[in-house]
Order: C-alpha cells, then structure tokens, then sequence
C-alpha cells in the first residue's frame, strides 16, 4: 500500500525557515567534535529558542505528549520551523489507539488490533508503537487540523495521511552511556524519557525540584509502588546537581532536567524538574529526527501500529524478512525503513526484481545489495546507493537479512494483510531454513517500509527556491551551503541550486544566490 506525499497548506503554514544569509563559514562541529561536553546544559537557556509552551496531558497520554514535544523542537532545530509551531497530540492519539487501523478495506493495515475509539484519548503507547504511527506517514499535523485533544472527537478518516513532516529516524540510547545521550541532546534537541513515576509526589520530589525514587530499588516490585511508568521530555543535564537536593540521596551529584506534561506537576510549578543521574527505574532514551514531506514521494508498507517482537529460537540461527510490493506508478525506489534491536546492529538489505509466479522473496534478479550498521536501536530511514526505478504493477521485494543470535529480534504487526506479501525466514551457516509466508503464520507482517523519491508533479521551479516554498531568501541560501558541505538532503529541488545555470551546483552558485538577496543588479 502507497500513501502518496502532499506539500498541503498545513505544511506551508508551519514549514519555514530563518537564518542569516553571511557569506560560506565552516560548518560548525559536532559536540564530540568540539570536545568535552559542559557541565551544565539546558536548552531553556540557549540562544536558539527550541522549546515549545508546555502542555497539559489528557490521561495516559504522556507518551503523545513528549514525542509531539521533541518533534516541534527538532523541526525548530533543523530550521524547518519557527518558535510558534504548534502541532497536534490528538492526532497522533486517535491514529495510534483511536483508530489505529485505517477503516479503508483496500488500505493493508485494514483490520488492525488497536482501535479503542474515544477511549484511545485517556491510554497510554509505548516508543515503538508510536514510531510505527509516524513511521507510515499518519502526521505530524498542526493543532488547527484536528479537534483539540480535550474534546475528544473521533477524527475524519481524510486526516490520517496528512502530515506536515515525516519521521526519519527514531533512535534508542544505552543507558549506562550517560556521554551519547548527553551529546545527542545538544545535536539533535530535546529526547523522551521513561521512569517508573512515583505518585507519592510529598517522597518523590524534594524542595529544590529534584526526583530520586529510591523505593523503587528497595520494594522492587512495581505492583508494591504507588505510581506506573511515564514518558517525559529530556532537555538538559546538570552535573553539579548536588546529591543534597533529592529527598532520599543518591550515591553522587548529578541530575538530568526533564519537562513534564502532567496537570499535577504543572499546576505546582513543576512541569521542569531534575532527576538524579542514579535514578534506578530510568528505562529509555529516545529522539526523534524529522524531516520535510517533500523528503520522499510516497510509502509502501503493510504494517499497523501495535507490533511485537519476536526472536530466533536458536541461538545459531538469525532472521531475514521481507516485503513483496507492487508499484503504483513510474517512481524510484529511494530508501528502506525498518527497525533494529540493539547497539551496533549490522544488517543486509537487497532489493530483488520479481516476476507473477515467484516462490519466495528472493525468486527474482538482485537488483541491489548493500550492507550498513545501525549504531542505535530504533527506526531507520536508510537511502538506497542509487535509486532503482519501477513500472506501474511490478512486484519487487525488499529483503533484510539481520545478524544471528537470539539478541536480534525483528518486530512484526499485529495482523496479517494477505498471502504472498510478507515473508520471513530463518538461516544459519548452513544456509536459508525454508521461507515462509507471514499470512500462514499469522502472527502479522513483517516491519518493512519503502520510500520512493520525490517528484515536483509539476516539474516547474524557481531558480534559487531549494526548498520549493515559492520564494527566493535566505533560507534557500542556508539549504545551498547545506549541499556544497555535503548534505544528502533528498528533499530539496536540486536544479534550483543551479544559479547561475552552468551545470554545476558550487560556490559560484552561493555566491550568486548571497548577491541577489543582499541587493546587487548584477546578481
């Protein structure tokens, strides 16, 4: 199933850019590159305003709320947004446990498990199911494009492809790697965190904002606590954090500085708080990384949003998965997305040619093949080495093949579209166990999306418009340095970069772009 990429007017209201339009400058580098971190981090402090007003959560619905926070943050980040970007947590709600399976017989994820109507508006998700919302494209949207979370309306089914970013990449942290995370939060912005959450808030937090739950780690059952676990948004550290400020002391100094959605801590001015680094019942760090809509043109896939892992039986044995899809125009075949499980995950992903009649996967002639690493656990976006093109009705399959070990799991969908779609095997050294069709097993299909590459339909452009917004400024300038220092950036018009019309896309072009906005005739 194809849901097709639309520039609509929500993206044109929230999508912008600012940026100065100086002369070329080094891009600057990262915090590794740069050295050692500081002591001291909040991104309510910094030049560049990133954090969006905190909002009230409705219910269980904190996980909404943080990844819908880090999102506004990261687009602002990136420059893809201004300060007054506002998008919706009901929409991404209703589309992950409203209704999380379209109502469309001919859409794949048709008959999806998780639809709890206006109920879905008060429960809870976790990480991955949220990534398998954004993952198929189902938002982000404004908050003016669905009903407010508070009145807690079944939306129209027409939202549920709209969007005015797509996710790229979701990414999972150790949590014994405090350096990574720190790094990440000053790279890519605010992240999601996950603790056990006490509701015993006179034990929990102390006077000085500070959280430490040590009954956590003394009763150890969750069942013995008062309280359930809780997603909130990581915006900073502070090392100096002194271990006298918790209610119960640590073992050391240190804190990381969270921002709540709960109505209970706002009311008490406690929407930031710190929580100690030793913190036992911590469970994950997660970012977001989002890009345009114009980034790819439409998404393959068959998955719903409730998935569930599963691992090889054997230690010996390692799993390979694939997706057979059919082409729904002339388009390129652009990028795979799937999930990883642990750190530093090798994979394999081959894309096969295939004719009527094939009998597995990998029935058809190799068209690419190419390895990679995923450095974290999570949802990736990984662009093919060169795009591969296809004719309307063309079956092609995409196959992943991941490291063996009983540690590798692959995540699969709580329900199964058709036969002769979806497809796993398992393999050893001895070579593939026998494929077989996710349809027979019943356990649902497997995660696997495919992303073609975008096309201006009109094949009309600005010179100097990158980012096709219809106006030439210093955003397009900004986009243009972006690709001499070497951005990959699929989403921009690349003949606009072409100023001064030679063929060659290079300084002379910035040069150019950075005359006519400062005013020269000549330019």
């Amino acid at each position: 199933m194809k849901h097709k990429s639309v520039p609509d007017r929500f993206a044109a209201a929230v999508l912008c850019c600012i940026f100065c339009c100086a002369g070329l400058t080094a891009p600057k580098a990262s915090a590794e590159e740069a050295g050692a971190l500081p002591v001291c981090f909040d991104w309510r402090e910094e030049a560049t305003e990133i954090l969006t007003p905190v909002k009230k959560q409705i219910g269980g619905t904190c996980w909404a709320y943080a990844t819908i926070a880090c999102a506004e943050a990261n687009l602002i980040k990136k420059g893809l947004a201004d300060s007054s970007i506002d998008l919706s947590e009901a929409h991404l709600i209703w589309f992950t446990n409203g209704q999380g399976s379209p109502t469309d017989p001919d859409d794949p994820r048709y008959g999806g498990t998780h639809n709890d109507g206006v109920d879905g508006y008060e429960g809870g998700a976790s990480v991955l199911t949220t990534d398998c919302t954004l993952a198929a494209w189902q938002g982000v949207v404004p908050e003016s494009a669905a009903a407010p979370h508070a009145d807690k309306q079944p939306l129209d089914e027409s939202l549920r492809y709209q969007s005015v970013a797509h996710l790229q990449n979701a990414e999972g942290y150790p949590l014994d790697e405090p350096q990574i995370i720190k790094t990440k939060i000053m790279e890519n912005g605010p992240m999601v965190l996950s603790y056990f959450n006490s509701h015993d808030q006179e034990d929990a937090i102390s006077a000085q904002h500070g959280y430490y739950n040590q009954d956590y780690l003394e009763k150890k059952e969750q069942d013995a606590l008062n309280g359930d676990f809780h997603l909130v948004v990581l915006v900073g550290w502070d090392d100096s954090f002194a271990k006298e400020n918790f209610t119960a002391k640590p073992p050391g100094d240190g804190a990381w500085i969270l921002r709540d959605s709960q109505a209970s801590r706002i009311n008490a001015g406690n929407a930031y708080y710190y929580m100690s680094y030793y913190e036992p019942s911590i469970r994950t760090y997660y970012s977001y990384d989002f890009e345009p809509v114009t980034n790819y043109g439409n998404v393959y896939h068959y998955n719903d949003s409730e998935i569930t892992r599963y691992s090889p039986s054997k230690e010996e044995n390692g799993f390979l998965i694939a997706n057979v899809f059919e082409a729904a125009k002339p388009e390129k075949i652009a990028a795979v997305g799937f999930f990883t499980d642990t750190r530093s995950e090798a994979y394999e992903i081959s894309v096969y040619a295939l004719e009527d009649g094939f009998m597995d996967p990998q029935d058809g002639t190799l068209v690419t093949q190419f390895e990679g690493v995923a450095e974290f656990r999570g949802f990736h976006t990984v662009p093919l080495p060169q795009t591969y093109a296809v004719e309307p009705g063309q079956l092609y399959s995409v196959v992943i093949r991941l490291p063996v070990g009983k540690q590798y799991g692959t995540y699969f969908d709580s329900a199964v579209y058709r036969e002769g779609v979806s497809f796993r095997a398992l393999y050893n050294s001895e070579g593939v166990i026998r494929w077989k069709d996710c349809y027979d097993l019943g356990r649902g299909d497997v995660c696997i999306h495919v992303y073609t590459e975008y096309e201006d339909e009109t094949g009309d452009y600005i010179r100097g418009d990158l980012n096709r917004d219809g106006t030439v400024n210093a955003a397009d300038l900004s986009l243009l340095k972006q690709l001499l220092y070497g951005s990959q950036r699929t989403d921009l018009c690349l003949p606009a970069a072409d100023w001064n019309a030679d063929g060659l896309t290079d300084a002379a072009d910035a040069n150019g772009l950075r005359d006519f906005l400062l005013g020269d005739p000549a330019a």
